[in-house]
């Protein structure tokens, strides 16, 4: 199966009057309809930290399990933070993590801001049993072992706006997430592949062909091209309708299906600081036309975040504010309890006003009144606040029971 990826975030209050021995829990999260937890402990002079699964057990004749790796992330509000990543197979209702985290002494000097700590927990379900139903994705066998097919069929063409973007669900392959990306422009369709950029260290070059198909067998291909697949983001090209898309349409509906065979990928680190914010909206059906909910302010490397939606035209708008001038690449994310999401990703202005019909996020992404936002930010140029951003060290490496920036493991590493 592919891993199933998800982000956990919380703040915790009032840490100084953690005694030892005590606990906090984070509120319950449900992602891939499996509910979990944030705890965090004080014990023997460390914070401890633990993901906890609160999936109920089931009978002795249907037995669960999924191997998870996650990473517990302490962050400060300037940039700084320090993580550990870790393994464990959850079979019950249970916590994993770290007892021994991060020292409290350390915690308290460099990560405590108003008396309160962020932890972020991203996970991934690498492998299952009894837990998710596996879907045949659709797949036909091309020229190369590292070639693949995406279809999909978009509906209710009829209805789209002009600028209005459709897409289909994301496939992982090659440890790459894909997916086919429909825009109305001047009238008619355009169709494109958008690398999902959600880590920023892929770059490579790949190879497409497109194709309409009718429910008679008729098609309308385009010849292959080769695209340069960067580490940023971007989306290749791969039919401009004009208007034919009129003899392909069965039922208000058209089949496009693309082939890709990967020529080239390499692996590169990526150079820019991120970081990550999550918010969970309730009580959707309150908002009103031309209503909108803004989350609670968010502080990464000293500057305030928060995301806003809005219901405009029977559209989900979804935004990304800021109070200073920088610049910015960024993806906004919307995740459903039941594991479903959609991600877009743009390198200039706040957002977008028609991310998905109102309609379709309560069908598809709503469940029990709650959606969930998340936001992915690469800082690329950070105006009149330069000289701040050098001053944050970034990750820290864990030696003993201390902590080291990379710069100094780095030169105590070269000194022996």
């Amino acid at each position: 199966m592919a891993s199933r990826s998800f982000l956990l975030t919380h703040t915790f209050k009032d840490v100084s009057k953690l005694e030892e021995g005590g606990s906090y829990y984070s509120d319950i999260y449900v992602r891939h309809d499996i509910p979990w937890k944030i705890r965090v402990f004080k014990k023997d002079g460390f914070l401890g930290a633990n993901l906890h699964c609160e999936k109920k057990e089931c009978s002795e004749t249907k037995k669960w399990s999924f191997q998870t790796k996650f990473t517990l992330k302490l962050v400060a509000v300037g940039g700084k933070f320090f993580q550990r990543t870790v393994q464990h197979e959850f079979q019950k209702p249970e916590g994993h993590g770290m007892d021994k985290f991060i020292s409290w002494e350390n915690m308290q000097r460099d990560y405590v801001e108003e008396d309160s700590i962020i932890i972020e927990i991203h996970a991934d379900i690498v492998s299952s049993s009894g837990v998710f139903e596996e879907k045949c994705l659709p797949y036909l066998p091309a020229d190369s072992g590292k070639s693949f097919v995406l279809k999909h069929t978009f509906k209710k063409l009829s209805r789209y706006s002009e600028g209005e973007y459709q897409y289909s669900d994301v496939e992982v392959h090659y440890n790459i997430p894909w997916k086919i990306e429909l825009q109305k422009e001047n009238g008619s369709f355009g169709f494109h592949l958008p690398h999902v950029s959600e880590d920023r260290t892929k770059t490579g070059v790949v190879e497409r062909e497109a194709k309409l198909i009718a429910a008679n067998g008729k098609f309308h291909s385009v010849p292959k091209r080769r695209w340069k697949l960067n580490s940023t983001s971007g989306r290749a090209f791969l039919i401009y309708c004009n208007g034919i898309e009129k003899d392909y349409l069965i039922n208000d509906s058209i089949d496009v299906e693309v082939r890709v065979k990967i020529i080239e990928i390499k692996d590169v680190p990526c150079t820019l600081k991120s970081f990550d914010l999550s918010h969970t909206i309730k009580n959707l059906s309150s908002i009103k036309e031309g209503g909108n909910i803004f989350t609670g302010i968010q502080t990464r490397f000293n500057i305030p975040w928060r995301m806003k939606i809005e219901k405009q035209n029977g559209f989900l708008g979804l935004y990304l504010h800021r109070e200073k001038k920088i610049e910015i690449d960024f993806q906004l994310k919307l995740v459903s309890p039941n594991g479903k999401s959609l991600s877009i990703e743009r390198c200039s202005g706040y957002g977008w006003d028609m991310f998905l019909r109102w309609d379709v996020l309560e069908e598809d992404y709503i469940v029990n009144d709650t959606i969930v936002l998340e936001a992915r930010v690469w800082i690329r140029k950070m105006t009149g606040v330069e000289g701040d951003v050098e001053k944050f060290p970034g990750f820290v490496i864990p030696v003993g029971d201390r902590e080291y920036s990379m710069e100094k493991w780095l030169e105590m590493a070269f000194d022996h």
